[in-house]
């Protein structure tokens, strides 16, 4: 099994000494067919909707910024920009923000937060820079997630009910993880790399609804990339910078969680958070604490044949959390609409499932759209605070419509789970959605085809290189 090495025999070891172990241990070990799977399909998730969200403002803006700044040889691929290369560092920043331009990315439960657009524009960043295969790119991916979830197990929900965003929070460190592996370095500069990217962790919910957002993505994973190359420079961090007093989990979390953590062995790899938990992939490119809404929206329309017309009010009832991320009640910007509930449900009543063509100004000028988001009624939920700080959404529903039916329904979890996942038709038809801003659709089929089988491409940097052929400039 993966991971046995980096389980076993860990007395007296600290959290990043056990990392480093496993880490070193994952370097010459097999993947089980499982966790690879998993990979695969995040891999070309991320990849395609990074391509669609390679042409939002923030995503356009990051890049600018990026692109005045690089420095070193230009290593890497920047997704969606018509072949621009970049050092890691910045690619890995601009590749980061893209994925998270829609909030179209997947999701974990462990952290509530999103693992791929962060850990993977830094695996995929240095592996080009040295030249790794496919295989290479994949097992380092599947490392840094596993690092950052085997840690953030033990800090959450206090990181999120904190208010910090835990995509930026907790994913400098799977950045880091997935490098240190790439790059082969010893032991003690590993420790010393994931010591540093602690320092570097952060990012506030009270962004959302902003360019902030992905910017955080893009700064986890250029935190961590930056938090390598420091260490392998020779500057030190506290082998016990995540559970020592005043550490990493302290300093997010809390004393209780630090109590969790600190003298534990943790079982990095045996199984993977990949498989064990799995991840929540999106149908919609808004935040997903309005996804089973939305959902649960589309079943009562067709089981007892309304439409928006007849919608006189809807009252929603949610979770502690969702209440904290849909913050924007009145969007103005697309960039808003996508924490906001009375837009998703609004623009689902009128135009059904939301696609990422929705977002736009023209919709939310529509009389139809703002009537309905004017007719919703959010609150939380007595029931479903009861369960605490949880991050999968359930939600209690009531419409009222104009000729006096009321119409309740219930949704606990949205489509796209582990347990009711997409379909692999769904996984490509949303590919095909989001490269067609990118490239044409038969470069995208291409693309998809060697991404579903990315462990088996020899060369990353050929794939790439393959890709930018046929992008259209973002």
């Amino acid at each position: 099994m993966a991971g046995a090495a980096g389980a076993a025999g860990g007395a007296g070891r600290s959290v990043a000494e056990q990392a480093a172990d496993f880490l070193t241990g994952l370097r010459h070990t097999s993947l089980d067919t499982d966790v690879v799977a998993i990979a695969r399909t995040a891999l070309a998730d991320y990849v395609g909707v990074a391509l669609a969200g390679a042409s939002e403002p923030v995503a356009r803006n990051v890049r600018a910024w990026a692109a005045e700044r690089a420095f070193g040889s230009m290593g890497a691929t920047v997704i969606g920009a018509g072949g621009l290369r970049l050092d890691p560092e910045n690619a890995a920043l601009c590749n980061a923000v893209a994925g998270h331009a829609l909030d179209f990315d997947d999701t974990s439960w462990t952290t509530i937060g999103h693992p791929t657009t962060v850990v993977a524009p830094a695996a995929f960043a240095i592996a080009e820079q040295v030249g790794a295969s496919g295989a290479d790119a994949l097992r380092a991916y599947v490392a840094g997630v596993e690092v950052a979830h085997r840690i953030a197990e033990f800090c959450m929900p206090e990181v999120s009910e904190a208010g910090w965003h835990t995509t930026g929070a907790l994913y400098a460190l799977g950045a880091a993880a997935a490098a240190a592996l790439l790059l082969d370095i010893d032991r003690a500069t590993c420790v010393h790399a994931l010591g540093l990217a602690a320092s570097r962790s952060g990012g506030v919910r009270s962004n959302f609804g902003t360019q902030a957002k992905p910017w955080h993505a893009g700064m986890a994973a250029r935190n961590g990339l930056e938090a390598v190359s420091l260490a392998r420079a020779g500057v030190t961090a506290s082998r016990t910078a995540i559970e020592g007093q005043d550490g990493y989990v302290a300093c997010l979390a809390g004393a209780a969680a630090r109590a969790r953590i600190a003298g534990r062995d943790l079982p990095f790899g045996a199984p993977f958070d990949l498989v064990e938990r799995g991840l929540a992939f999106k149908r919609f490119p808004c935040c997903s604490g309005a996804h089973p809404a939305c959902d649960l929206t589309l079943d009562l329309m067709a089981e007892q044949g309304f439409g928006a017309d007849e919608v006189a009010e809807i009252q929603v009832g949610v979770s502690l959390l969702a209440e904290r991320e849909l913050v924007v009640h009145a969007p103005r910007t697309p960039q808003e609409a996508r924490f906001s509930m009375e837009f998703a449900l609004a623009a689902t009543l009128v135009h059904g499932p939301l696609t990422w063509d929705l977002f736009a100004l023209e919709t939310l000028a529509e009389p139809a759209v703002r009537r309905l988001m004017a007719a919703v009624r959010l609150d939380v939920s007595p029931e479903l605070a009861a369960l605490g700080f949880i991050g999968t959404a359930p939600v209690r529903m009531t419409f009222r419509l104009r000729d006096g039916r009321t119409i309740h329904g219930a949704r606990d979890l949205a489509i796209g789970n582990p347990e009711c996942p997409m379909s692999a038709e769904d996984h490509a038809a949303k590919f095909r959605s989001c490269a067609a801003r990118a490239m044409m659709p038969e470069a995208a089929d291409e693309l998809l085809r060697r991404l579903r089988a990315l462990d088996q491409e020899l060369d990353l940097a050929a794939l790439w290189a393959a890709a930018a052929r046929f992008e259209l400039t973002a």
